[in-house]
């Protein structure tokens, strides 16, 4: 079976620097890609030295500014470089469509140097990939190489489009056709897939190319060594949704349960038509759905349960025998962790307001509805909070009007963005009401941990759940809708 080699992008300032990467990484990757454009100097004799310090095959690239590099020097110094290197143990070099010093090819043909043929395009995918890969081509035995940058879904649609094209037609191999961005992050991961014979990685913080995670990451978490062909996909969709914890889970699931035909990926998806568009591409199994699809899908399921119809939200799709099937998991996933706070079951009388009127608060809603609480919805957009109120005969109002918070303050649920990602006090959704100290609140935001407005919750004393606890038991059902089988219990 064909399978992808993992490379690791060396972009340290120094030699030393990428030495000690490799140190890091060596057990994850195949081979090495020396980006001597970011070495602080461009010593002729540590570029030839290189190789024999490493026991992987080598890719030499010196990348010019207009292919995302740095390298500052006139081309005639560029060329220069790189013919007195090839010859010091250089598996391959890299070298730009529009190359033309005919002196430094015919040094890495003599040195049994293979060229990998380039070209970057960083304004979106090319409406005819095909063609222009086939035209860089100038030498048998190249390996033809194209990063672009995916703008959008639809994008992303059209490259693994063609990408899957070439495979047919030309076998697998040869070439390595790669999205760049969060957009095109899912073609780094399912490159054997798609026919690629190299796939990239690079250091945190240290990226050689938007998109870029370490080997660790693509190997532990992302499962990379065990893609082919045969693999099921499942992923989450959202957006933005890159940085999304659950691949964690679903993968590490995965592993614990011996299902090694399975990866789960994140997609961030800005064109649900292109995306179930590109599900039936690739043949994706099943999704969880994010901010901001959770009402979006809905039109595109074939199927739904009685959860979807009835909070108007589905955060789960499974494909089979054809079909869409829409289910709703966050309602179940929401209660368990604050049933459990409560001693298992929610008092008579209880009343919470819901921060938020979009697809995470209709579950919500209907979750703490369904339980007999009174809810008030407080939302930037009143219109929005209005219309869900009507569904759910709550009451409602303007984010604005925090003080009513108080009468409804035995829960406060957090459901908006605000405060993803963020720790800084100012991204608190209602920093105009003060905390008894008796008041549970519940953010459903899980990074980070604590958000600004959990943490002021909690030094005021009252008791606080965070998003991770619904994220892993909503992920439980999930994954036995994914699987057949049961999560493997998860540590919060």
């Amino acid at each position: 079976m064909n399978r992808s080699s993992l490379c690791f992008s060396l972009t340290g300032a120094t030699i030393a620097e990428n030495l000690k990467d490799i140190e890091k990484y060596h057990c994850y990757c195949d081979l090495y890609e020396l980006r001597a454009d970011c070495l602080e100097s461009l010593s002729i004799s540590a570029l030839t030295s290189f190789p024999t310090k490493v026991k992987k095959p080598v890719i030499l690239a010196v990348r010019r500014a207009v292919d995302g590099g740095h390298f500052k020097g006139s081309e005639n110094e560029r060329c220069g470089i790189l013919r007195r290197s090839l010859a010091s143990g250089y598996r391959y070099v890299d070298l730009d469509e529009d190359f033309q010093d005919q002196k430094t090819e015919q040094a890495a043909l003599a040195g049994g140097v293979t060229i990998i043929r380039s070209f970057y395009d960083f304004s979106g995918v090319p409406a005819y990939l095909d063609r222009r890969l086939s035209n860089i081509k100038r030498n048998p035995g190249e390996v033809i190489k194209a990063a672009v940058m995916v703008q959008n879904t639809q994008e992303l649609l059209k490259l693994v489009e063609q990408a899957l094209e070439l495979k047919a037609q030309d076998g697998w191999g040869n070439r390595i056709i790669l999205g760049m961005g969060p957009m095109g992050f899912a073609t780094r991961v399912l490159s054997t897939l798609l026919g690629s014979s190299i796939t990239y990685s690079s250091a945190p913080g240290r990226q050689a190319a938007p998109g870029h995670v370490d080997p660790q990451t693509l190997v532990d978490l992302y499962r990379f060594p065990l893609i082919d062909e045969d693999t099921r996909i499942f992923g989450v969709i959202g957006n933005p949704v890159i940085h999304s914890e659950s691949p964690g889970l679903h993968n590490r699931g995965f592993s614990l349960r011996a299902i090694d035909d399975a990866v789960y990926i994140p997609f961030q998806v800005d064109n649900l038509g292109a995306f179930f568009q590109l599900a039936e591409v690739l043949d994706i199994r099943g999704v969880s759905v994010t901010i901001p699809h959770k009402q979006g899908v809905i039109p595109f399921l074939s199927s739904r349960d009685k959860d979807v119809e009835a909070a108007g939200a589905c955060n789960t799709i499974v494909w089979g025998d054809g079909l869409r099937r829409g289910y709703n998991t966050d309602i179940a996933g929401f209660m368990a962790p604050l049933k459990e706070s409560m001693g298992g079951a929610i008092p008579a009388g209880f009343r919470a307001a819901v921060i938020g009127a979009g697809g995470a608060a209709r579950a919500v809603v209907y979750a703490l509805r369904k339980e007999g609480v009174e809810v008030l919805i407080l939302n930037r957009t009143v219109a929005r909070a209005k219309e869900l109120a009507a569904l759910f005969d709550c009451s409602y109002g303007s984010l604005r009007e925090q003080e009513r918070i108080a009468d409804f303050s035995d829960l406060i649920v957090q459901t908006t963005s605000v405060g993803m990602n963020r720790e800084d006090p100012e991204y608190d959704p209602i920093p105009g009401y003060s905390f008894k100290g008796s008041e549970i609140i519940y953010d459903i935001i899980y990074i980070p941990r604590l958000t600004p407005l959990l943490k002021r919750a909690a030094q005021s004393g009252c008791r606080v759940i965070n998003g991770w606890e619904m994220l892993t038991a909503q992920a439980a059902i999930q994954f036995k809708l994914f699987t057949g089988q049961d999560l493997p219990g998860q540590a919060n």
